[in-house]
């Protein structure tokens, strides 16, 4: 799967989004045709982009708006298109403060925040915490693994 990014990465930083990328699309058999697009985004955008289409007064690490409705449906198109599924936006900064908290670096950080973006992409979501950090948990371990 192709990533366009948009804002400011470090090279570093997109070889690991890559990375990451590259274990989830193989995942979830996605074709290398598709495509999503990454934005970096500053606490304002994301808090605005929140409480315009989430409801919620606060910037948040990343946010996911999918084109498709879950894997099922991504899976039905044509391999051989170039297809967008969406668009996800991060904040560094808020990624850097959890990546304090929680006792990681920051790349392994920003390679979790890709996956749980990721999976929002794909129709995971909060409804369902239990199979969503179960199929994190399963992610996260092989992107780590990498190293």
């Amino acid at each position: 799967m192709k990533i366009f990014f948009n804002g400011y990465f470090y090279n570093y930083e997109k070889q690991k989004i890559d990375q990451a990328s590259l274990i989830f699309t193989k995942k979830f058999n996605i074709s290398n045709n598709f495509y999503f697009n990454l934005h970096s985004v500053n606490e304002n955008k994301s808090k605005s982009l929140n409480k315009t289409y989430f409801q919620k007064n606060n910037a948040a690490d990343v946010l996911s708006f999918p084109l498709y409705k879950n894997i099922d449906s991504i899976l039905r198109l044509n391999p051989e298109n170039e297809e967008d599924l969406g668009d996800m936006f991060i904040n560094r900064k808020i990624i850097k403060k959890h990546s304090q908290i929680y006792g990681k670096s920051f790349v392994e950080e920003l390679q979790f925040i890709i996956i749980h973006g990721l999976l929002h992409l794909v129709g995971y979501s909060h409804k369902n915490e239990i199979k969503l950090r179960k199929m994190e948990d399963e992610l996260m371990k092989m992107v780590w693994n990498e190293y």
